[in-house]
């Protein structure tokens, strides 16, 4: 094959041959191929592809109908991966809406209810001791909203971690993002 460079095509002293050459280069269709190992240098000998790479294994012909089919492929994999993910960011935020709504329901129920009564046996040994045998827990207050009410609420603190005497006292209750409830406690005499 003739080579033309570019100084000689820019300058106008093409001779008839050469021009040729050009136009046939210019008229040969170009190959796409796949190479199946890295080669060096590869496209500038002429043939190549026929004469070494394809009978070696080294790079395979494109077929356009296969490349189409791939690409379709590919864009339907993307279009059902797009939509398993927007499925999945509205099945967390639909969990998110039904979970803020349980909890807005929980805080109108636990502000509606009457003090909690604990009734416990205080300490006689000492006169006018307010002391009380048995102290009111946070699991106290758990187990006291679920049999009576059907509530079930688990984060609750009570003050000092439980209660050792006879009055009024308040329990916090946990809401996560909508903050707590104070809930009163009242212990009393058995």
């Amino acid at each position: 094959m003739f080579s033309v460079t570019r100084s000689s095509l820019s300058l106008g002293a093409i001779n008839r041959s050469a021009t040729h050459v050009v136009k046939r280069w210019r008229s040969q269709k170009s190959i796409e191929v796949t190479l199946r190992a890295n080669v060096q240098g590869l496209g500038k000998p002429a043939g190549r592809m026929r004469n070494q790479l394809y009978p070696m294994r080294l790079a395979n012909y494109i077929d356009k109908k296969f490349q189409m089919i791939n690409e379709a492929k590919l864009a339907d994999q993307n279009a059902a991966e797009n939509a398993q993910e927007r499925s999945k960011i509205y099945q967390q935020t639909a969990k998110k809406e039904q979970k803020l709504l349980h909890l807005h329901g929980l805080r109108h129920t636990l502000e509606a209810l009457p003090p909690l009564v604990f009734p416990r046996a205080v300490n006689e040994v000492v006169p006018g001791s307010k002391t009380i045998f048995g102290s009111v827990q946070a699991e106290d207050v758990v187990k006291e909203l679920k049999s009576k009410y059907g509530i079930t609420a688990d984060k609750i603190t009570v003050p000092g971690s439980k209660i050792k005497t006879i009055g009024e006292s308040w329990a916090r209750i946990e809401l996560g993002d909508l903050g707590h409830v104070q809930l009163k406690i009242v212990v009393e005499r058995k």
